[in-house]
């Protein structure tokens, strides 16, 4: 599995920072928090910029639950309730499905940028975070994503 990602210590986004550390507050001695230890009225700042996802069939299928207003505004669309081996994702599908798929089988957060060019030509960094849920501590059944993005200024 081809992934580049990165330490969490090289995380620039205050927002995916106050995400790890929500999420690893969270699980306390567990390896993973559960979805039912997140409670919206905590993370007001971090909603817009959330994807909720199902884990279907140990990880075979991923289907988008929730997406945030940011991240619709930001691709122009809301996947909520696609699957997202069924989203275009040009040619970095690959290493999108990889990186939201190692959470799932290392049962450990994931970190990662991307370039991003919206159709208006406005160049961006996104910055992303993956974390594992389990209901059992074990079988991860959702993940919790967030991103962050960055314009580019250019050249």
């Amino acid at each position: 599995m081809s992934v580049e990602e990165k330490q969490f210590e090289r995380v620039r986004s205050p927002l995916l920072r106050e995400a790890f550390k929500l999420w690893n507050s969270k699980r306390g001695n567990r390896r993973m928090a559960k979805r039912a230890d997140f409670d919206p009225l905590e993370m007001p700042r971090l909603l817009s910029s959330i994807i909720l996802i199902d884990v279907e069939n140990d990880g075979a299928r991923l289907r988008i639950r929730l997406v945030g207003t940011k991240i619709v505004d930001m691709y122009g669309s809301d996947y909520t309730g696609k699957y997202l081996d069924e989203i275009d994702f040009g040619d970095v599908r690959n290493k999108v499905l990889n990186e939201y798929h190692l959470p799932i089988f290392e049962k450990r957060p994931v970190f990662s940028d991307h370039d991003f060019r919206k159709l208006n030509d406005y160049h961006h960094t996104i910055e992303r975070a993956i974390f594992p849920l389990s209901d059992d501590d074990n079988t991860v059944n959702k993940l919790i994503a967030f991103l962050d993005f960055e314009r580019v200024q250019e050249p």
